[in-house]
């Protein structure tokens, strides 16, 4: 694997051709990372949602049978694995590094901090319309997956506000400006922080991703100041979204109490 550097922008969803070894999610080594997640609280199985609208916030959640790609063709289930990258096998490690070498935004927007989820999808499996903070990268591991998205000024001020409030799951509604991002094996897509999307996976065979998340200085600013934004609506205020003349007091604000709380320490100064 050799690095290319190019500038690239945190602002627009791109798809790209990646190069990770799809032997290193066969279906013995994702048994393998799975039962060794479910060791360590990193794992979760839930029956996968039934419209692009979820009621409630919260999954159905099931247990794991293995092999897990096997399961996931008797029953519809979505399988999350946390952070291989950080406890699990080198070669994870250097997938989420290839991904930024591949199509990440320029190093000089920031990469905070970088965490990773291993994906497996029952054909069809939905995940219903929903926002991230943070930006994602996502690769095509197997089957077809495919990412419709949204920009970020289709949530409104209030549910950006919420979506750490335990509002990360949106009412439905058609978009105009939405665009599918297909990852079939060998592809994938950058979607920036806080666009809002629902996945979809048309195909006969089980799908299975590598996403990594993580936030540029812009992004985290962004979610410092509607985190705080949260907190001042609480006090019957009515704060302006990121990039008004408040941002640095609410990013300190944000800092001082993350500190009193020992609460999101990973996410202070950056910006």
């Amino acid at each position: 694997m050799t690095t290319t550097l190019v500038a690239r922008d945190a602002t627009a969803p791109r798809c790209f051709a990646h190069d990770l070894p799809d032997e290193l999610f066969s279906s013995d080594a994702l048994d393998e990372i799975c039962r060794a997640a479910a060791a360590r609280d990193q794992l979760t199985v839930q029956i996968p949602d039934t419209s692009r609208e979820r009621l409630g916030q919260r999954p159905e959640l099931t247990q794991p049978r293995y092999p897990i790609l096997q399961d996931a063709l008797e029953r519809p289930v979505h399988y999350r694995i946390f952070n291989t990258a950080t406890w699990g096998p080198r070669s994870h490690a250097e997938c989420r590094a290839r991904l930024f070498e591949l199509a990440g935004p320029d190093a000089r927007l920031g990469d905070i901090p970088r965490e990773t989820v291993v994906r497996v999808f029952s054909p069809g499996a939905l995940v219903a319309l929903h926002g991230d903070p943070d930006a994602k990268l996502v690769a095509g591991i197997a089957g077809t997956t495919v990412w419709w998205v949204r920009p970020v000024y289709a949530m409104t001020q209030l549910q950006h506000e919420n979506l750490l409030r335990g509002e990360f799951f949106l009412p439905f509604t058609d978009h105009a400006e939405e665009v599918p991002l297909q990852l079939d094996p060998g592809g994938a897509c950058f979607v920036p922080a806080r666009w809002a999307h629902w996945l979809d996976h048309p195909c006969d065979g089980a799908s299975v991703t590598f996403d990594v998340g993580f936030y540029t200085r812009t992004d985290l600013r962004a979610r410092k100041v509607y985190d705080v934004n949260w907190l001042m609506r609480k006090a019957q205020l009515s704060p302006g979204g990121p990039g008004g003349r408040l941002d640095r007091l609410k990013c300190l604000a944000f800092d001082g109490i993350s500190t009193a709380t020992r609460r999101g320490l990973q996410y202070r100064g950056h910006v």
